[in-house]
């Protein structure tokens, strides 16, 4: 059985580890070193509100799915959240409602403790699992498109 709770950094960095390699060679959309990844970690641990919004499923005692959001305001003064690509292993993506548990938790606590009623996710449009989940759990696809530019 698969339970859904909060990262421990002391306990859950190991299996973390694990996780985001797997996740960075076959799942992620967006490239980055775990030294990346661990730097801006360390920084969110030490906040408590970012600390509880990190949400590990653990099967067993082992991590097997993590997932966070990112919250910033934007020039007009609103206040927004993007809940990002949850984190599974290759076999386990999408198969065992991994990434449903994680996202409704994150959705949950954004809510509930951040009290904001509106999130944002990215996704590619060639990722027809992660879409159907969306339509699932009623995501929408925004009228907002994001463009890129290597600067």
């Amino acid at each position: 059985m698969i339970e859904v709770g909060r990262y421990n950094p002391r306990t859950d960095e190991e299996g973390l580890k694990a996780l985001f390699e797997d996740f960075i060679q076959n799942k992620s959309y967006f490239q980055v070193s775990w030294e990346q990844f661990k730097k801006e970690l360390d920084k969110r641990v030490l906040d408590l509100t970012e600390r509880n919004g990190m949400i590990t499923a653990k099967e067993d005692g082992k991590l097997v799915g993590w997932g966070t959001y990112s919250q910033f305001t934007d020039y007009l003064g609103n206040i927004r959240v993007l809940i990002h690509q949850v984190m599974t292993f290759k076999q386990d993506s999408y198969k065992r409602g991994i990434e449903e548990q994680i996202i409704r938790e994150l959705e949950k606590y954004i809510k509930n403790t951040l009290k904001i009623d509106k999130a944002y996710y990215l996704c590619t449009d060639t990722d027809s699992s992660l879409r159907s989940l969306f339509l699932k759990l009623g995501i929408k696809k925004s009228d907002y498109i994001w463009y890129e530019k290597m600067l």
